[in-house]
């Protein structure tokens, strides 16, 4: 047992009592399981009997609660796995890291892939189709280099963890912050993907209707930070790699949800609020006063 696991949350306690009893279905076991909620009423009791268990209480926020959990971690850890509350992992996901990291010491962040999604899905996965999903895919022995792995499921080694941290500018669910931690993850060594072992995200946050306004002004304001300290390379990048795709996709949801008879994908998606949040976040770019925690304000 070498890894420790990091689990945030808010306010859905079954679905991460869910999550972490999946992980005693892992060949391999973990050393700790660190709980991080905004809160200590968002954990079950019966989730902090499981072994291995603790809670860590930190502010809320996604990066403040990770780096929080980071803080409490077994000095005794060579790895830590930063894992969404509503994730399933394939049986083989902590013996296959362990051993990609043993083997190859260049590493120094890896995800699995996903094999399905419930936020691009739009609807929320049971945990049953999960775990048939994860049972149903093919599974290749490889690497591939990656530029951003996957926020649900960043396994890293400790002390790379340790020097890179979260940035806790990124306010609530952290947008990009995948993306930023694996950028400034590259100087300590190469950042992939491990196909040995895959993952399923049930996108709970979908559950309900999502906070459009939230979620579209996060989708620009962040990448602006990020494009304003480096992590983002160039402007041009910036346009075309970030706020055009964000923006294309928000009209294409626009048009689908004009046109769609499918009630439970109109519920999940708020694509009216997510243009008025893009709208409002390049407003405050032609002010110069965009910055990721502006998000706040509109709270």
């Amino acid at each position: 047992m070498k890894t420790a696991v990091i689990i945030c949350s808010v306010g859905r306690p079954q679905v991460l009592h869910g999550t972490v009893l999946a992980l005693s279905r892992q060949t391999v076991l973990p050393m700790a399981i660190i709980v991080s909620p905004c809160e200590a009423c968002n954990v079950l009791p019966e989730t902090l009997r499981l072994p291995g268990v603790t809670i860590v209480e930190g502010e809320k926020g996604l990066t403040k609660q990770r780096n929080a959990g980071l803080s409490e971690t077994p000095s005794a850890a060579e790895y830590v796995l930063f894992l969404d509350d509503d994730a399933e992992l394939a049986p083989n996901y902590l013996a296959s890291m362990e051993r990609l990291f043993d083997m190859r010491a260049d590493v120094a962040a890896a995800s699995a892939h996903i094999v399905i999604d419930g936020l691009q899905e739009g609807y929320l996965l049971t945990r049953e189709e999960a775990i048939a999903a994860i049972a149903g895919h093919p599974l290749d022995p490889r690497i591939e280099s990656a530029e951003g792995i996957s926020g649900c499921n960043i396994f890293v080694r400790r002390e790379i963890a340790e020097k890179v941290r979260f940035d806790e500018r990124l306010p609530l669910s952290g947008w990009l912050e995948d993306f930023d931690f694996s950028i400034r993850s590259r100087p300590h060594g190469k950042v992939v993907w491990n196909l040995e072992t895959c993952v399923a995200h049930l996108g709970m946050q979908r559950a309900s209707r999502e906070c459009g306004f939230q979620v579209g002004y996060a989708h620009i304001a962040n990448a602006y930070y990020l494009w304003q300290k480096g992590v983002i390379s160039s402007f041009g990048k910036l346009v075309t790699a970030f706020w055009l795709p964000t923006l294309r996709r928000t009209f294409l949801g626009l048009l689908r949800r004009r046109f769609s008879r499918n009630s439970v994908w109109r519920t999940a998606f708020d694509h009216p609020g997510r243009l008025a949040g893009n709208a409002q976040a390049l407003l405050d770019v032609a002010r110069h006063r965009l910055k990721p925690e502006r998000l706040l304000d509109f709270v």
